[in-house]
């Protein structure tokens, strides 16, 4: 079995096995759907054009789940994936989605559940993306196969064959997330001699051809690998085993974190998560966990607190992310 990664928590525990793809997600004790399935299916487009979608995938049901903003109500799925992982979105609405156990990420249009394009990640096998906004690249944090280190896959404009960037002691990159300015963060282990493990967080500007490592302050701590995201100002990351995210303002190589958002109701961050870009009025969408219970869950950003809104149609949610209209 493949290593999910849905939970920070089960991270920290299986950590060790995590270069080799032993361990697997953990149950979920599940509510009531929100919605019932089976409506509002179609054969092609699912949705008019200016319908705005949240993206949520499934890694265990091997789908990514369509609902529709801001009503929450689920009107599609992408399905005949298997192991699926990271979910993101480019400037104009497409989707992309890591199909983790066959070594390719799919693309989709706005609302429509059949892919217009699949991208051949070799051997390796996706686990986050991220698009450039300015240049519609697409980058694919790796984990290992049959390779001695992890990569990111680097496709231009989402087209071809990827190039491939490694860093040394790395077996596995986790997620990655794109800045306003086309420079590529991303973070990962590194796995010493002796077995120990050590957090890192990489970055690849615009400019460079090599991943170069950032320091953050504080350190992110707590044996997991968080996701993270551009806000538009700050990389927004997840706090490992808390329900929080702090914002950390990145200058060159060194990052300070300059904010910590709460958000009520979660104990814990427990995937990618998405933020749209609506000014001082942003909206999170975060996977998260509470008792127990996978979700997405819906938040004001900065501002956190309460929840506006829980999203329970992914029976085990891994990533999120929001398509708008053009």
């Amino acid at each position: 079995m493949r290593i999910s990664g849905l939970r920070l928590y089960a991270i920290s525990s299986c950590a060790a096995l995590a270069m080799l793809g032993a361990c697997g997600p953990l149950p979920l004790s599940q509510p009531a759907r929100s919605v019932v399935e089976g409506k509002g299916r179609a054969s092609s487009a699912l949705v008019g054009k200016d319908q705005s979608l949240l993206y949520i995938s499934d890694f265990q049901a091997g789908e990514v789940y369509m609902v529709a903003l801001p009503s929450g109500r689920l009107v599609g799925k992408l399905t005949g994936l298997e192991d699926a992982t990271g979910v993101c979105v480019d400037q104009h609405g497409n989707v992309f989605a890591d199909n983790q156990a066959e070594n390719q990420v799919r693309a989709y249009a706005h609302g429509v559940k059949s892919a217009f394009r699949v991208l051949n990640d070799q051997s390796w096998e996706p686990y986050g993306c991220s698009v450039d906004p300015k240049t519609g690249n697409l980058a694919v944090c790796n984990f290992r196969t049959n390779q001695s280190e992890g990569s990111i896959a680097l496709y231009f404009k989402a087209k071809g064959s990827a190039h491939y960037y490694e860093y040394s002691s790395v077996y596995n990159f986790w997620y990655c997330a794109y800045d306003g300015d086309g420079n590529l963060y991303a973070d990962a282990f590194t796995y010493g001699k002796s077995g120990s493990k050590n957090p890192i967080f990489l970055e690849l500007t615009k400019a460079s051809k090599n991943l170069r490592p950032v320091s953050l302050t504080p350190a992110i701590t707590g044996g997991g690998v968080p996701a993270l995201f551009w806000d538009g100002k700050h990389l927004a990351i997840a706090g490992t085993n808390s329900g929080v995210i702090d914002q950390y303002k990145i200058s060159g190589s060194t990052g300070t974190r300059v904010g910590v958002v709460k958000l009520d109701g979660a104990s814990e961050v427990s995937g990618p998560f998405w933020i749209t870009p609506n000014g001082k009025a942003q909206t999170l969408y975060a996977p998260i966990v509470e008792d127990n219970i996978g979700s997405v869950g819906v938040y004001r950003y900065p501002a956190g607190g309460k929840r506006r809104q829980n999203l329970y149609d992914a029976p085990l949610p891994f990533a999120a992310a929001v398509s708008m209209p053009n």
